[in-house]
């Protein structure tokens, strides 16, 4: 061919015996596993995406779609005989230039998205191979992905194709997609579809929108009830697979199911155990309000003599070891030592049932009603009015506040239970509420911050412990290490920046690096950004004058893409030319707005 016949970034069709493997492509060794998927999939669904070569004076070589050229060589081989449909991809479609620079740029725009199709072409290739009679399983084995990626894409495939197309030009997200998949018919998803396309709409809010009244499969009533028990109850159900939960469609029934279980659970336990009533309470807790006019039983402390006490001891060393009739003396050792509630407790009081979302099934023991004064009769004055009796109330604990005054050791312990031993709240010892400041970003993508931090961010539905003096012990028995630790954490999640400048002088002392925790991405940064902020971000960062005049040429989604690469992918930068100085600086890059203002210490960088 003369150079001359091929334009800058003409499209050609060229047999495939004159295409070969260029060096510029970072990809020279493929598994054979690859390969083979390729081949499979360019069989049963064609070829969907064009190669991209660079014009030599010996010929077209290919810069971009190396896996897709060997698999193509590898169906010529075999006659085009995989499939008796299968339809020879020869001459094959490649964008070919003639220009260096726009070759190199090519290719590491192209080994940036290797074998990532856009989501929506991706849906197109898999619905045909469905539609060509292709097993889920055989699908995935084509496209080297999990039967359930698959599976998740061809529901999307199930999606109006105004939705697909619109999803296609990058005027809905991915994510919201995935929510309109929700929608009952065709016709409400369009009507959907039209009032977030363009617009700002967090996906989770068209979730919601899509299905008023459902429940989620995990939330504790339906995880209680059992989904089995519900849908044969005549429940009806949807699936969501992109969350990977069932959302259950009947809320009246679910509540109905729900109360019955819970009081057939309350009757039982109350049978069993011995309590003169039993009352199952719907919500997540037992609130004061219901047991405010109550009167609250305690279990009895037990005791066991100095033998039994080394019995026990040595029962506990032998635990592995011990017979049928030792486990059981030492549980029984155990449960005197414990002590409980006496006969006479269980047979004049109750107890209340519910149901919370991080234990299940829960039993708070034990009240008593207040004793009835018989009709007609006077009510004796009380021994202590109510207002002497908070008065001793203060000075008991003033007096233990006096005593606590000298405890060191002890207060750092209370204090690290109050705040990081997970309590329900109105059982902390100390009067103490930590205030978690706002760390977690609207669109989290591409921000990990460490695993205990983040556990933090993750919604609480859950109670804490009651704060009972067992508790405390194994708390306290972990040692100053753990306790340490939990206050340095619960401490550590209450600083805020301040206006003195001593947030931005920590961070220089200790060496803060954003980029260990934030990294630009396109749905977390990159493609909530400008077309001229990412134009200047990458002319900053890739010196070449070429790349950026190309570069400039990309639609803003794009140019998202491909910075997100330049950031994340090595075979990007080396395709690029760029070189150690200018990775380092690309591996350092953070925004202004992630450094700490002028004159305030480290830059954060």
């Amino acid at each position: 061919m003369a150079k001359d016949f091929i334009s800058r970034g003409d499209l050609r069709l060229i047999p495939l015996a004159e295409l070969r493997l260029s060096p510029l492509n970072s990809r020279q060794e493929i598994a054979a596993e690859e390969v083979e998927a390729m081949a499979e999939s360019l069989a049963v669904a064609g070829l969907l995406q064009n190669l991209i070569g660079h014009l030599t004076p010996a010929g077209v070589e290919i810069v971009g779609g190396g896996t897709r050229l060997r698999a193509l060589q590898r169906l010529a081989a075999e006659g085009w005989s995989r499939h008796t449909d299968l339809i020879p991809i020869d001459p094959v479609p490649v964008k070919v230039t003639a220009d260096l620079q726009e070759a190199v740029a090519w290719a590491g725009t192209e080994n940036s998205a290797r074998s990532a199709l856009h989501p929506a072409d991706e849906v197109r290739a898999y619905a045909a191979m469905r539609e060509r009679g292709a097993s889920l399983s055989r699908i995935a084995r084509s496209f080297a992905r999990s039967e359930a990626h698959v599976e998740r894409r061809l529901k999307l495939a199930d999606l109006p194709a105004e939705a697909l197309a619109a999803l296609r030009a990058n005027e809905i997200s991915l994510e919201m997609a995935k929510a309109l998949t929700l929608a009952p018919s065709g016709e409400r998803c369009l009507e959907v579809l039209g009032s977030v396309r363009g617009r700002d709409v967090r996906p989770e809010q068209v979730r919601r929108e899509l299905t008023p009244g459902t429940v989620p499969s995990t939330d504790r009533r339906a995880v209680f009830v059992g989904l089995e028990a519900y849908l044969a109850a005549g429940g009806t159900s949807q699936r969501d697979l992109f969350a990977d939960r069932t959302l259950l469609e009947d809320e009246a029934l679910l509540d109905r199911l729900f109360a019955e279980k819970g009081a057939a659970e309350a009757e039982r336990i109350r049978a069993e155990e011995g309590w003169e009533w039993a009352t199952w309470v719907p919500e997540e807790y037992v609130s004061w309000t219901v047991t405010q006019k109550l009167v609250r039983l305690y279990a009895r402390p037990g005791k066991l003599s100095d033998g039994e006490e080394a019995e026990l001891e040595a029962l506990g060393e032998r635990d592995g070891a011990l017979d049928e009739a030792g486990r059981a003396r030492l549980a029984e050792l155990e449960a005197r030592r414990a002590g409980g509630f006496t006969d006479a407790q269980r047979a004049s009081a109750g107890i209340f049932v519910y149901c919370s979302s991080r234990d299940g099934l829960s039993v708070e023991r034990a009240y008593q009603q207040p004793r009835a004064v018989p009709r007609g009769a006077a009510e004796a004055a009380p021994d202590l009015p109510q207002s002497l009796i908070e008065d001793l109330h203060r000075i008991r604990l003033g007096v233990l506040q006096a005593r606590l005054m000298d405890q060191s050791e002890l207060m750092l312990d209370l204090l690290a239970f109050s705040l990081g031993g997970g309590l329900r709240p109105w059982a902390r010892p100390l009067a103490i509420s930590p205030t978690d400041q706002p760390i977690a970003p609207e669109k989290g993508e591409g921000t990990s911050y460490p695993p205990r931090l983040a556990a933090r961010l993750e919604p609480n539905t859950s109670l804490g412990p009651d704060g009972t003096p067992a508790e405390f012990e194994a708390f306290r028995a972990q040692g100053k290490k753990h306790r340490n630790q939990i206050l340095t954490e619960a401490l550590a999640r209450t600083f805020c920046t301040g206006s003195s400048g001593l947030s931005a002088d920590l961070a220089r002392q200790l060496g803060v690096e954003v980029r260990r925790i934030w990294m630009p991405t396109v749905q977390g940064f990159l493609g909530r950004c400008s077309a001229g902020y990412l134009d200047r971000l990458w002319s900053e960062l890739v010196p070449a004058s070429e790349a950026d005049q190309s570069f400039q040429k990309l639609k803003k989604g794009e140019k998202a893409r491909r910075l997100e690469a330049l950031f994340a992918d090595p075979a990007t930068r080396e395709a690029l030319g760029l070189s150690r100085e200018d990775c380092a600086k690309i591996d350092s890059w953070v925004p202004a707005e992630l450094g700490w203002p002028e004159g305030e210490g480290s830059d954060g960088r």
